[in-house]
């Protein structure tokens, strides 16, 4: 499944390590548009919760897999 631009920096951003009020400014977002970004992904990818969400986006190389620590 494919992610939306914004959804695919989102979720690099988490799995870099900031946390969602840090991605929100980084992005110039609101805080509650990055948690629905957040739910859309965890949808979009099938996974049970978000760090799932990550390791299915890391599998299919949607996302830089050496970036998350």
């Amino acid at each position: 499944m494919r992610l939306t631009t914004r959804e695919t920096q989102v979720l690099q951003h988490l799995a870099n390590g900031l946390s969602s009020r840090e991605v929100a400014k980084k992005l110039g977002i609101s805080y509650h548009t990055v948690k629905s970004h957040r739910k859309s992904i965890q949808q979009r990818l099938g996974a049970s919760n978000f760090v799932h969400a990550i390791s299915i986006a890391m599998a299919e190389k949607l996302i830089e897999g050496d970036s998350w620590h």
